[in-house]
């Protein structure tokens, strides 16, 4: 197989192959054991083996690396390391972003985009020519009978984390942890290269498997090139801010870029919508970070997460993590069947707020649920504790035993979301998971 067909096809590939690292006297190449890149034609070459997954085979990796051990749901297995991967893809102008962290409510993964190629023989050909495939080709969703939308990967870059008890140093953990992930199929928090959209991985997995159109061969050397998915010198991607008050008889939108700088002059919904659609679109990716203004009562800030629910997607925008101090907005989409305490699960306190006299209190309920024989349905054994201030709150929350995970707020639908953020504090600095009913 030729897996070099440039200039240095001679000397890379040896280097690739047999691991030797060579004196970069060009600063147009980064050369490492089974990598190059080529900063001048931004392109990286990187030597893999193929696995030996078969039609019906799960799919999970692209790439692996070579201590991952899942190749038995990998497409391929790298001779570079995963942070020799990622500094090559820096060398040639790519820039990482984050990866998806729930816990950091970070849902959206974020970078560059990347186009990945698989160099294979056709197999199917007696005269064998080269292929050249872009690796969502090489994936088949089994839910609809097509391959992969050829979107690219998003550079996110795995993360640097402590070694050593205690820790003395940082280890790139995509080397140096499971699932040894360079590139992956679903959201992979440890992955140098993710899916471009939201995919959980109980959500694709055994849905995706080798395309029966171009199974790769087993167990041969194949070359992988990675390249920037857009060839233009524009930017792709955009960090947002959007801030919403109340203005009249509706809510006032001010959409603002990454300097600060308002974009937007129509301060309508329609209005915002419109700058909006500048910045996404099906090459531009808009990550937005929401920011309702601490006057605005939450009865409009649960309309208000209701339509930037509508717009978090894929074609609309990638709603960020929320500021600090500020509950995700999804809070605000509570399941209205958790009114029910029959239907909740276990761990869960309730917080009641109300204001007189232009003071809001409230009153935390933590609830425990018991079964008793043949009973059809638990007993709750309710502790009240009244919260004259939200300063109150974290006190309260500190039970001996079994201490809540979930807080449901249950507040009047006039009550200011600057009110409701200082008795969220607490519930936010104790990661907990938060629910706010907007009650008339």
């Amino acid at each position: 197989m030729r897996l070099f067909s440039h200039a240095h096809a001679g000397m890379t590939g040896l280097a690739l192959f047999m691991g030797i690292s060579l004196c970069e006297a060009q600063s147009n190449l980064f050369v490492r054991p089974g990598l190059i890149a080529d900063r001048t034609g931004r392109v990286v070459r990187i030597a893999a083996e193929t696995t030996s997954l078969q039609r019906d085979d799960p799919v999970e990796f692209p790439l692996i690396t070579r201590e991952s051990g899942k190749d038995y749901e990998a497409l391929a297995v790298s001779r570079a390391s995963a942070l020799d991967i990622h500094e090559s893809l820096r060398f040639i102008g790519l820039e990482p972003g984050q990866g998806v962290d729930p816990a950091q409510l970070r849902f959206w993964p974020k970078g560059d985009r990347v186009k990945m190629v698989f160099h294979i023989t056709d197999t199917r050909s007696s005269s064998g020519p080269l292929l050249h495939l872009p690796v969502e080709h090489l994936i088949q969703d089994t839910r609809t009978g097509t391959t992969l939308p050829e979107t690219g990967l998003v550079f996110t870059g795995s993360e640097w984390v402590p070694t050593g008890a205690p820790p003395t140093g940082t280890v790139y953990a995509a080397d140096a942890y499971g699932p040894g992930s360079i590139a992956s199929v679903y959201n992979e928090g440890y992955s140098v290269l993710d899916v471009p959209r939201r995919a959980a991985q109980h959500e694709v997995y055994t849905f995706l498997t080798p395309n029966p159109d171009h199974l790769l061969p087993t167990n041969q050397l194949v070359e992988i090139t990675l390249e920037p998915f857009y060839k233009d010198t524009l930017p792709h991607r955009f960090n947002l801010s959007l801030l919403v008050a109340p203005g009249g008889a509706s809510l006032a939108y001010t959409l603002l870029d990454s300097q600060g700088h308002a974009i937007n002059s129509n301060r309508s919904q329609n209005g915002m919508l419109a700058a909006l659609s500048c910045y996404s679109s099906a090459d531009r990716d808009a990550f937005v970070t929401l920011i309702p203004d601490d006057t605005t009562p939450l009865q409009n800030v649960q309309a208000l997460a209701r339509f930037v629910d509508s717009l978090d997607n894929e074609r609309g925008i990638r709603v960020e993590p929320p500021p600090p101090g500020h509950p995700y907005f999804r809070a605000f989409l509570p399941n209205e069947k958790f009114r029910k305490r029959e239907d909740r699960f276990d761990m869960v306190a309730e917080l009641h707020l109300g204001t007189r006299e232009s003071v809001t209190t409230g009153e935390l309920i933590l609830v425990k649920s018991e079964w008793k024989g043949d009973d059809s349905a638990p007993v709750f054994h309710e502790t009240r504790v009244p919260i004259p201030a939200p300063a109150a709150l974290d006190p309260a929350l500190k039970t001996p035993e079994d201490p809540p995970t979930v807080l449901l707020i249950f507040a009047p639908a006039s009550l200011r979301y600057g009110t409701l953020r200082k008795f969220c504090a607490t519930a936010i600095r104790r990661k907990m998971i938060l629910y706010v009913f907007a009650e008339e």
